[in-house]
């Protein structure tokens, strides 16, 4: 199992380019809470995780043995040791729910339509994709690319079929999220950032590109013509703006200035 012992500081397992690993890398900074991230290709980082103890991307790993595996469970695990007051999430149960649908639905619809529109184009997935990995597995991705996308295909059923199912679904979830902010609120449930708004920001980021996001991602500009299309049109819903808004006025809080008033 990978020991935190070393350093004392929580180790976090991800995908770099993960949005659910973005998701706990969030709390963790916004909380100020020090960690070490320790990041792996797509495919190749099973062997990291289950030697965390974890099935799945992100796994937390603290120092004296204990591991949190699910990404709201490490974003309450970082709110609970939130070094400033300011940088606190609301994570009530009417929140905790409301993530939960966004982990349910948003996350594997946006994961699933970008890997399928993104694995043909590797020199614009590359940086994001390999950032802070091992050098063997930059290698491995540069004469590897074709069997990593087959094998993630392979795992998350990736094909046209259910890249338009996938879009169908978070396209669903982007109008409810319009209905829901169309009274004009600031925050997703009542009137403190929440784990529903840190949830849906992290989940709907390949659909808006933040450059707040935790590592890289392709300008809206170098995206596949298939794609910048619909990542434009999201940007500018009610749903994708909040989105925008909280990476830019929420995303380190601990770490700079207090949210925005």
């Amino acid at each position: 199992m990978i020991s935190a012992a070393m350093s004392q500081d929580p180790v976090l397992v991800t995908i770099p380019i993960s949005h659910y690993c973005e998701k706990a890398r969030w709390a963790l900074d916004r909380a100020g809470v020090p960690y070490e991230e320790r990041r792996h290709l797509p495919a190749l980082h099973r062997v990291a995780v289950r030697r965390a103890g974890g099935r799945t991307a992100p796994v937390l790993v603290c120092p004296r043995g204990e591991v949190v595996c699910e990404s709201s469970d490490i974003v309450a695990w970082a709110d609970a040791r939130a070094v400033d007051a300011r940088a606190r999430i609301a994570v009530d149960s009417e929140a905790r729910a409301l993530a939960d649908d966004f982990d349910e639905r948003l996350g594997p619809a946006t994961r699933l339509w970008v890997y399928h529109e993104m694995f043909d184009h590797q020199n614009l997935v590359a940086g994001a994709m390999t950032d802070g990995v091992p050098a063997w597995e930059r290698q491995a991705f540069r004469f590897g690319h074709r069997a990593i996308a087959f094998a993630v295909a392979r795992v998350l059923t990736i094909n046209d079929a259910s890249a338009v199912a996938a879009e169908a679904t978070f396209r669903a979830v982007f109008a409810d999220v319009d209905a829901r902010l169309a009274d004009g609120r600031r925050y997703l449930i009542g009137d403190r950032f929440s784990i529903a708004d840190l949830t849906f920001a992290a989940l709907a980021a390949p659909l808006i590109a933040p450059p707040q996001y935790g590592v890289r991602l392709p300008s809206v500009d170098q995206l596949p013509p298939g794609m910048v299309d619909v990542v434009r049109e999201h940007r500018e819903t009610r749903a994708g703006r909040h989105a925008l808004a909280m990476f830019a006025t929420e995303r380190t809080v601990a770490a700079g200035a207090a949210p925005a008033a």
